[in-house]
């Protein structure tokens, strides 16, 4: 799971909180549609044959959601085998960006306006990454099942939130900022240079365009040092927003204990078709029970159907 992220401090709340996420959630969406769109110009023509998401995006019954997903899988195991591997290995790095971006605005959007359109962005993008590349559901050494489905990742609306210890540095001069005379959120001019892992002194980022040397000015910002987290709880909505689960353990049932299934696992030959339909809506913790928390129903019944790939 992600606990915190790079960089300053997200507000705690206020006009300040819904600056911060309406902004960093519209350019994920960006980033989202321009990285699909992308991977629409790399299918060319072909992207006129691809399977359409026809399909609306909430269904609760299960056996629906089954039969839609048994039918797109069948549609793009078609697809997938009229496109050359030159094609896919240009389409994979923009079309997992696009799942990443939408996921990303779906967490900073999930009491916005615009959390339906994270949530379809999040549904197109995930559509094409298990049509072309799958959903690899893995077995690891602690002989437990693991997915990162964008669609059971994204949809279970928890975070996490750290109790923490630390010390604040000044992005601009290094010093504790008690200690320094700069005023956070002031901008001040910055030289750009590079760390020993490569990260820009400007934006954190190893590949960003700031040339070394020049001098940019940016705004002064605390940056946590010497963090020691003294207890990690699960909240509903994390002040990082994107402090949330990024892989978690799947339930197989009976299933789970079959060699063939444990085997298919190993080889990165298992995989979820969640990504393949409906949905059954978002589960939020805040609606959550406490003697039934379990976000799997259905999960064994889907992958004993995933041996019989047709």
């Amino acid at each position: 799971m992600v606990i915190m992220q790079w960089g300053p401090i997200p507000p705690s709340g206020g006009p300040n909180r819904e600056r911060y996420l309406d902004h960093h959630g519209r350019s994920s969406l960006q980033v989202a549609a321009d990285e699909y769109e992308e991977v629409l110009k790399l299918l060319g023509a072909d992207a006129a044959m691809m399977p359409a998401l026809d399909f609306d995006l909430v269904e609760q019954d299960e056996d629906a959601r089954r039969a839609i997903q048994r039918e797109k899988r069948a549609e793009w195991l078609k697809f997938v085998a009229t496109i050359d591997q030159a094609t896919l290995d240009a389409i994979e790095p923009h079309i997992k960006k696009s799942v990443s971006a939408a996921m990303d605005g779906l967490n900073y959007l999930e009491d916005h306006e615009l959390r339906e359109s994270a949530h379809a962005a999040i549904h197109r993008a995930a559509f094409v990454k298990r049509g072309l590349f799958g959903c690899p559901i893995t077995y690891s050494a602690d002989e437990e099942y693991w997915t990162d489905c964008p669609i059971n990742i994204s949809h279970l609306r928890m975070g996490v939130s750290a109790g923490l210890v630390s010390d604040f540095e000044c992005s601009i001069c290094g010093k504790l900022v008690e200690d320094c005379d700069h005023a956070m959120g002031e901008y001040y001019p910055k030289v750009a240079s590079r760390d020993a892992d490569g990260k820009c002194s400007i934006c954190g980022e190893p590949g960003c365009d700031h040339p070394v040397g020049e001098t940019i000015t940016v705004a002064a910002w605390a940056n946590a040092r010497n963090v020691k987290a003294t207890e990690v709880s699960m909240v509903a909505r994390p002040r990082y927003p994107l402090a949330r689960m990024v892989e978690k353990s799947y339930d197989l049932g009976p299933a789970g204990e079959d060699p063939r299934v444990r085997s298919a696992a190993k080889h990165g030959v298992l995989n979820c078709d969640g990504d393949l339909g409906p949905c059954k809506g978002f589960n939020e913790m805040t609606e959550w029970d406490v003697k039934s928390v379990s976000s799997t129903d259905g999960d064994a019944e889907q992958q004993i159907d995933l041996l019989y790939e047709p």
